[in-house]
């Protein structure tokens, strides 16, 4: 690539050529003027030298008939040359020279065939410049013819050293070239001062713009003096100022899109028409295990190794229409994804991409399960009881027909038995219900002490103990205190204490213990002397109407749901429940809060 020159480097020599070339020109053209000018001076001061001349000769010629007056004629020459520095030499027709004002005219040769004689007899008067044998120098030669009666007498001859001219002309030359160098010295300083004055300015603004470039869109070029640059400059700011508004309004755009792409809980995929991701926010990176700038370039079967998914991107990309779909992923945890796609198209409405979101639908799909168990298992709970009312009610009716009152009053005692059933599994989905309305309100728990709030949720449970004969022991400090909702944690003590009661043989005990387990947190703990819960069933006995034993836990009364209540409550104080469990040992429940 060819090397880019400064504009000042482009400026001043172009300007330093053109004023060397004008005084150059000016200079050959006053030499050859000076020199034209001095040769037609001394052709006419010798024409002139030269026609006076021409009388005299004439005339002493006209009276010298025997070549007497021929020594005087050469005195004449030399005195004329001596006085004016003229060489002035008379030459007879035959060519002989009888007069000279420098040279012996006994030696000199014979002059018939020199260019101006031979001119000057030819057209009346001969010019002629060229080099002297007799004195060795560059002469202007002017001859004129003399005539007597129309006679050819002889020829004047003028004629002036060029010589001298010539280093006249030569100190004017060089007088003018060193004018010359001095001048091109001055206009060179000059062409470099203008040149600088010119780029300066440009220097600067190219300063400028490269702060442009560097994204410093605040700052603002000088204003030149010059018209020219100057509405250059105050366009280039202006343009900086609506280039740095537009800048900032994108940035903040693009940080506002960051910032809803980033926090969307739904996952997005951009992709091009080659399969490559353009964008992908964290939600999206985290369903196939990376993050998501690791991403960004990759093509989507790299990640994408679900063979469902890949067949919805194929799909996807070759048409315009949105589509959707719900696909499973298996990985760590398995998960349901529903999945759908939208067309990317550029500002000129060409087809550039699909984006694809993806919905986590998994806790959705488990509540629709759940709540499809849920009716389920509130219809089958219900149904139990009301078939047997049903029956009964039929038997009853039967037996007053038939006048047999003997079972009256002991089938009387089972319609009541599973109305209560109903009351109570009703009462528990209540208070199920208003657990869950009352999850994440902010609610002011007051400061309880525990126990007098577990002697309660025991006297509660006492004709149940009663009936069983089983003791209950507690062990609390008198001083032990919480900040909790005490009509919700004495429901959850009654619920792991009918608990414990219903799952315990007769003639048992039941240990009942709060204390701190460290200085921010209280442990209560319920422990009976039951058939104890076996460990496949210790995960989901927390879930509604999941019961170890169904058909006995039906006919002592339970409805399924008490552990459930409990969990809600517990967690409702933002505190944990566990169970440890031996098989036909018991079943030790452990609740811990906050203090």
């Amino acid at each position: 690539m060819k090397k880019k020159k400064k504009l000042i480097w482009q400026i001043f020599p172009s300007f330093l050529i053109i004023t060397c070339i004008s005084l150059s020109a000016v200079t050959l053209y006053s030499t050859k003027y000076f020199k034209t000018f001095f040769l037609e001076n001394a052709e006419k001061e010798l024409t002139i030298r030269a026609k006076l001349l021409q009388r005299n000769v004439a005339d002493l010629l006209n009276r010298d008939q025997y070549g007497q007056n021929y020594a005087y004629i050469n005195k004449q020459c030399r005195d004329i040359g001596q006085r004016t520095g003229t060489r002035v030499t008379i030459i007879l027709p035959s060519g002989v020279v009888v007069g000279d004002s420098f040279g012996d005219v006994k030696t000199m040769e014979n002059h018939k065939n020199r260019p101006e004689i031979i001119e000057a007899l030819k057209k009346g008067k001969g010019i002629s410049i060229r080099h002297s044998a007799t004195l060795g120098l560059n002469m202007m030669y002017i001859a004129l013819p003399v005539m007597n009666d129309n006679k050819l007498t002889a020829v004047v001859r003028t004629s002036l050293s060029v010589s001298t001219m010539e280093n006249e002309i030569k100190k004017v030359r060089n007088n003018l070239l060193l004018a010359l160098l001095f001048t091109i010295i001055a206009a060179a300083g000059a062409s470099l001062y203008a040149a600088k004055r010119i780029t300066r300015p440009i220097q600067l603004m190219k300063t400028g713009a490269a702060e442009f470039a560097k994204g410093n869109l605040n700052s603002k070029l000088a204003i030149p003096d010059t018209e020219e640059l100057s509405e250059l400059a105050i366009t280039m700011n202006q343009m900086a100022g609506i280039l740095n508004e537009k800048i900032t309004a994108f940035k903040n755009r693009s940080m506002e899109l960051e910032a809803v792409h980033a926090s969307m809980q739904e996952g997005v995929i951009a992709i091009d028409e080659t399969e490559k991701i353009i964008t992908i926010n964290n939600a999206a990176a985290k369903i196939f295990n990376f993050s998501a700038s690791s991403l960004k370039s990759m093509n989507i079967i790299e990640i994408a190794r679900n063979i469902e998914l890949q067949q919805f991107i194929k799909k996807a990309l070759a048409t315009h229409e949105p589509i959707e779909t719900d696909i499973l992923i298996k990985k760590d945890n398995t998960f349901i994804l529903r999945i759908h796609s939208t067309a990317l198209y550029d500002i000129d409405h060409v087809r550039i991409g699909t984006l694809i979101i993806f919905h986590d639908i998994t806790r959705i799909k488990l509540l629709e399960r759940m709540q499809k168990d849920f009716a389920a298992n509130v219809s089958h709970e219900l149904k139990t009881p009301l078939t047997a009312i049903k029956g009964f009610v039929e038997t009853i009716r039967t037996m007053q027909k038939n006048r047999d009152l003997s079972e009256y009053d002991n089938f009387l005692k089972i319609i009541e038995k599973n109305v209560n059933r109903m009351i109570a599994l009703i009462n528990d989905l209540l208070d199920l219900s208003k657990l869950e309305r009352l999850q994440g309100t902010d609610i002011k728990f007051k400061n309880q002490n525990l126990s007098s709030l577990i002697h309660s949720a025991v006297n509660v449970c006492r004709k149940a103990c009663l009936e069983k004969n089983i003791s209950v022991t507690i062990d609390c400090d008198e001083k032990i205190s919480a900040k909790i909702d005490p009509v919700l944690m004495e429901n959850a003590v009654i619920n792991l204490v009918d608990n414990a009661v219903k799952y315990s043989d007769k003639n048992t005990l039941i240990f009942i213990k709060a204390a701190f387990c460290d200085d921010k947190m209280i442990k209560i703990e319920v422990k009976d002397q039951g058939r104890g819960i076996g460990k496949s069933h210790i995960p989901k006995i927390f879930n509604r109407f999941y019961r170890v034993d169904k058909s006995r836990s039906r006919n002592e009364g339970g409805t399924g749901l008490g552990l459930a209540i409990v969990k809600h409550i517990v967690q409702y104080h933002n505190g944990k429940i566990e169970v440890s469990s031996i098989k036909g040992k018991g079943s030790v429940f452990k609740i811990t809060i906050r203090a």
